[in-house]
């Protein structure tokens, strides 16, 4: 009889049901409950829900992100205790700590995941171990290593890393012995929302431009003029959707709906006289905002099935929350939303100039391979030529079924993106030399040339493996 009732269907398909949102909300309640029974940190909110389905799904990305948080730790408080003192300074505290934490965490990012690991995986192959880095071992998140290591600061790395200990395994077991036996929340088809921003530093530069600047100028915005955002994140996370206005919006829609909500039950008796403050208040904040994403889910399933539920969530996982909370803290929701869309204005104008004029530094020509006479292009005469094209796409497909996607990094979009400029400059010209340097620069990153009938330019993946497809 019981187990014809589960598992239960409480989440919307398509929304809250394979989404990390409901992983963050049990991760926060889990946090609350800890900090208000036996007073371990309210910090790194996001951490226990975020990285607990990175370790069940990618276990390896996941130690990789507590990895990075930690090493950006002991950097923050090496730095902390002797750049200061060489440099005359007080100690960095507060929001300048934070910003400084947000910082390092980006270097120790690029470090990594753009030096160490692609390196790692260079000696892996010497040993003839075939293991692909670019797959499995980075790290995910904007700020989520940034967090980690600021969960570390107040208490040190052993008290920091008992009460992370115990917020990540009752975390883990509510949402694997719980969440996914019982209801309907299926891990397999977790997508980690706003993944294209998240799971690479290399491929989102402006991105994390956009970021600092706004973090920069959210602190000083504070203390010049004691405007308040909850965080000097708030108005950084904003910023990265000013370039996409409905999820502003669906982000301030969502905020509202929470501050009126949430002010309309703490008039109710049952709460008006008990001491909802703190943890508490947050906790109360997030479930409501936890609970208009499910009654909005359920709500587009029956009215609007083509759409996408997330497309109407707000940004974040905490976003609208903390805005929200700040309103309602300091009465002034106006003033609140005022100086957060002033300030992530601001910063998007500021980085948006930052990054045009980067792009005008001279660099280095990565886009010039040798031209190796060994290196040729293959020539194929055939009768029916779309015979062979064909061949082609049928390897392309059989090698669906025994690999995983390896996505190009950003250097090797940009040498293939180069290659076939070359490649265009010979089909309009005829030019033998356009053809070897186009041909060097795709054969240098894993692509094949072939030239059909002397009139079709076929390029393929030469391993097809990795499913980069075929272009003809």
């Amino acid at each position: 009889m019981l187990e014809s009732l589960f598992p239960l269907t409480l989440f919307p398909t398509g929304g809250l049901s394979s989404s990390v949102i409901t992983t963050v909300w049990v991760g926060v309640c889990v946090v609350v409950f800890l900090n208000l029974r036996f007073g371990t940190t309210l910090s790194g909110l996001v951490v226990p829900g975020y990285v607990i389905p990175l370790l069940i799904v990618r276990p390896i990305s996941g130690y990789v992100v507590l990895f990075e948080g930690v090493v950006t730790y002991l950097l923050a408080r090496l730095l902390a205790e002797q750049l200061p003192k060489a440099l005359g300074y007080a100690e960095l505290f507060g929001r300048d700590r934070f910003f400084a934490l947000i910082l390092l965490s980006i270097l120790v990012r690029l470090v990594f995941d753009g030096a160490a690991f692609p390196w790692l995986e260079g000696v892996l192959a010497e040993q003839g171990i075939d293991y692909s880095v670019r797959n499995n071992l980075h790290s995910f998140g904007l700020i989520v290593v940034a967090l980690i290591a600021n969960q570390f600061w107040n208490g040190g790395l052993r008290f920091g890393a008992v009460s992370l200990a115990l917020y990540l395994g009752l975390t883990y077991v509510l949402v694997r012995f719980v969440l996914m036996e019982f209801t309907n929340f299926n891990i397999n088809t977790l997508s980690y929302m706003y993944e294209d921003l998240a799971s690479s530093i290399l491929a989102s530069p402006k991105a994390y431009i956009i970021l600092l600047v706004s973090a920069f100028l959210a602190s000083r915005m504070n203390i010049r003029y004691g405007w308040e955002y909850n965080g000097i994140l708030v108005p950084s996370l904003l910023a990265l959707q000013w370039y996409q206005p409905f999820k502003l919006l669906a982000t301030f829609v969502e905020t509202f709906v929470i501050f009126f909500l949430a002010r309309m039950l703490l008039t109710v008796p049952l709460l008006r006289h008990r001491n909802i403050e703190g943890a508490r208040l947050l906790l109360l904040f997030f479930t409501i905002s936890f609970g208009y994403k499910m009654i909005l889910g359920f709500a587009l399933i029956e009215w609007l099935p083509q759409a996408k539920i997330t497309d109407y969530y707000g940004f974040g996982y905490l976003l609208a929350t903390l805005i929200a909370l700040k309103m309602h803290q300091k009465e002034m929701p106006a003033l609140v939303t005022r100086a957060s869309l002033q300030t992530s204005a601001v910063a998007v104008v500021v980085a948006s100039i930052i990054g045009f004029g980067l792009t005008l530094i001279p660099e280095r020509d990565f886009a010039q391979v040798p031209v190796d006479e060994r290196v040729r292009v293959e020539r194929v005469t055939s009768a029916q030529p779309l015979d062979y094209l064909h061949r082609r796409y049928a390897d392309l497909y059989e090698s669906e079924n025994q690999a995983l996607f390896q996505a190009p990094t950003p250097v090797e979009l940009d040498r293939i993106e180069a290659g076939f400029a070359w490649l265009r400059q010979f089909s309009e010209r005829g030019d033998a030399e356009a053809l070897a340097r186009g041909n060097a620069l795709l054969a240098a990153n894993g692509m094949q040339l072939a030239l059909v009938n002397e009139q079709i330019l076929a390029v393929f993946d030469a391993k097809p493996e990795r499913g980069w497809g075929a272009t003809f």
